[in-house]
């Protein structure tokens, strides 16, 4: 696949901060120097571009619930989250929720960046429910954790699936994986899951409303997850879009 998510610009109050919780305790490696307040870090394929906000930051009305539309979570791949989170909780990191394990035969724990980004460190490779495509299912299955954590996933809610599908699966070739239903929510909660390149797309939906939260419209001053960029073939670079329920894109040409 050409076409793939190749970075998420994330708002951050104190830059040295926020590269000393990336660098330091994720073991992402900086890809840059610092410049206008701006720092860009990795491990992979898929960048974060930490940007410095002034003392008027803020989420951008962005709410720890899955009802709400747009960007939702960042996930990283570890080969042991229990031994990660205990070491982040040691280090004073806020931890939402404790490792257990859930739908998909993965083992999860989610926490927070010091600007309150939600994050989460994921222990296996997903089980669909329902296969879209076989060949990514099995090359996913066959992935081997590495030592420090590594990009995996950025999550959005959408309240309509098929005009989302249009935007990612149509417009930029990201193939459905698979997806899971939690058959038991009353919302009708289903995860449909697309690759990105070396990264994935999960992509929340729900048969109840869904809040709009656009960030499209919410300025420079958000903190936490509010832009993803592309790298597409053939692309015009500097290209802004706004994608289903407010998530602004940047995409830039790959020749």
């Amino acid at each position: 696949m050409v076409n793939r998510l190749r970075r998420v610009e994330l708002g951050c109050r104190d830059l040295e901060r926020s590269q000393a919780f990336y660098e330091g305790l994720l073991g992402f490696s900086p890809t840059s120097g610092v410049r206008d307040g701006r720092l860009t870090v990795g491990r992979g394929t898929v960048l974060l571009d930490l940007v410095e906000v002034d003392a008027s930051g803020n989420q951008g009305g962005w709410r720890n619930e899955d009802l709400q539309g747009g960007i939702r979570h960042l996930g990283f791949k570890v080969g042991a989250v229990d031994a990660e989170i205990a070491r982040l909780e040691a280090a004073g990191v806020t931890v939402l929720s404790q490792p257990a394990d859930v739908l998909g035969d993965v083992r999860i724990a989610f926490f927070l960046d010091p600007d309150g980004a939600r994050l989460e460190f994921i222990q296996g490779n997903l089980s669909y429910q329902r296969i879209g495509s076989a060949a990514l299912a099995e090359a996913e299955a066959q992935q081997v954790p590495e030592e420090q954590p590594r990009f995996d996933h950025v999550a959005v809610t959408v309240s309509d699936l098929d005009a989302a599908l249009a935007f990612w699966r149509d417009r930029f070739g990201f193939e459905v994986i698979g997806d899971i239903r939690h058959h038991g929510d009353p919302r009708g909660f289903l995860m449909t899951y697309l690759q990105a390149g070396d990264a994935v797309l999960e992509v929340f939906s729900f048969d109840v409303p869904v809040e709009a939260n656009d960030l499209s419209a919410a300025g420079t001053a958000v903190l936490g997850p509010r832009q993803l960029g592309l790298m597409v073939e053939d692309a015009p670079g500097g290209q802004r879009l706004v994608a289903p329920d407010g998530v602004p894109v940047l995409v830039g040409g790959q020749r």
